[in-house]
């Protein structure tokens, strides 16, 4: 997977003459896995730019993780995928939307040829649907109940909470901890089926197949008007008063480059559901 997580981000230095001062540092990124491989693509044509800037990721942290962090000083910018609570509000943080994704069913089978109906998702997480239509077997990777795909899944009907709430009793199931793992997971388990970005499954060239939902095709239109009904949002957390270096990459973030950059990973900007 095409992914910078524990080392540093350190391009070529391009030829660009005299450097401004928002153009030296260190700049520290961490937060949820989930947006990391398409922070990584926007800070390698941001450092194109900006030459003598220091670019390094942390490993996956998660929001939670990433917003402390912050707070602590520990990180520059915090990617993030939920909303700020009061008491991180309190210590002067900002927070900035920069794109919303779907979150899509996706399989390692090939050639499954399933659309789960939200009837046939209750029935998976009830473990009523143990293979796939041509017999192959079927595993579920499962998140822990804290983590925001896991919220947004429940949230489809009352009978998928309910199964959801009696698979995490279950025992014996797959676990993915955080997004990394999940993608692992997703991957190298054979006959795997479990949620994930569309942003993460293009940004880290992932080989899975998305599956649709209630026959609803994934497009801006169906998303924009909340028919396709699951979206992860994805934002920066800074502090109030960032460091020059910090102001210029969301500057960049921002830009018709860096717009492009996360269009062309799966985020849809400035597209807000009902």
């Amino acid at each position: 997977m095409a992914v910078l997580l524990t080392v540093a981000l350190q391009l070529p230095v391009t030829a660009s003459g005299v450097l401004a001062a928002d153009d030296q540092g260190t700049l520290r990124i961490g937060g949820t896995g989930a947006a990391a491989a398409t922070i990584t693509r926007v800070a390698a044509a941001f450092q194109k730019k900006h030459p003598d800037a220091r670019v390094v990721f942390t490993p996956s942290l998660g929001s939670t993780g990433g917003i402390k962090a912050v707070i602590a000083g520990a990180l520059d910018v915090g990617l993030n995928s939920r909303p700020l609570t009061e008491a991180e509000r309190a210590h002067g943080l900002v927070m900035a939307e920069y794109g919303r994704t779907p979150l899509l069913l996706v399989t390692s089978h090939k050639g499954a040829g399933v659309d789960f109906t939200l009837g046939q998702i209750a029935a998976l997480y009830n473990g009523e649907i143990p293979s796939y239509p041509d017999g192959a077997p079927l595993r579920l990777i499962m998140r822990p109940e804290v983590e925001i795909d896991l919220h947004l899944v429940r949230g489809l009907s009352p009978e998928i909470n309910a199964a959801v709430q009696k698979a995490q009793l279950r025992e014996g199931m797959n676990v993915a901890v955080n997004d990394q793992d999940n993608a692992k997971m997703l991957v190298k388990t054979r006959g795997a089926i479990g949620w994930m970005t569309m942003a993460q499954l293009i940004s880290e060239h992932l080989g899975l197949t998305p599956l649709p939902i209630d026959n609803i095709p994934l497009s801006q239109e169906n998303f924009a008007s909340g028919k396709y009904p699951l979206f992860r949002s994805f934002s920066v957390v800074t502090v109030a008063q960032p460091t020059p270096l910090v102001k210029s990459f969301l500057n960049f973030l921002a830009s018709a480059e860096g717009r492009a950059i996360l269009e062309k990973n799966g985020l849809f900007i400035d597209v807000k559901q009902p």
